[in-house]
């Protein structure tokens, strides 16, 4: 959650930068005032302290900036099997017409060796055997 505060505010600052290069106006000092406020100074340093947050993070993360992060495998299992719980009535629907249960993720047997001869896509001469 702080990654996400750090990201906002400094996301914050550089629409600030870019409105300051663009029309010379100070967002931050036109909400208090002035950029000399003490209020406006302390909104520049919480941006400031928040974009070094981020650059300590990325540098400690090689590169990467995770948001939610899991403090232990345990934690791990425990999220996916609440997950599974959840989610394990919708794998099965109930038919509606005649009652029965019936699984969505059926998958039909795989054909037979004859049914693969009977519909293939090559003449006889080509499937490797002598007739």
């Amino acid at each position: 959650m702080l990654t996400i505060i750090a990201f906002l505010l400094t996301l914050l600052g550089s629409v600030n930068w870019l409105l300051i290069g663009l029309l010379q106006y100070d967002f931050i000092a036109g909400i208090f005032g002035f950029q000399a406020s003490i209020f406006s100074r302390i909104v520049y340093i919480i941006i400031g302290a928040s974009s070094v947050f981020l650059v300590i993070k990325l540098i400690k993360n090689k590169g990467s900036l995770p948001i939610w992060t899991f403090r232990n495998k345990k934690d791990i299992t425990q999220k996916i099997e609440k997950f599974k719980l959840k989610h394990s009535d919708k794998e099965k629907a109930q038919n509606v017409e005649s009652g029965e249960d019936f699984d969505l993720d059926f998958d039909p047997p795989p054909p037979t060796h004859q049914e693969l001869k009977e519909h293939s896509l090559f003449d006889e001469h080509f499937d490797g055997t002598d007739r």
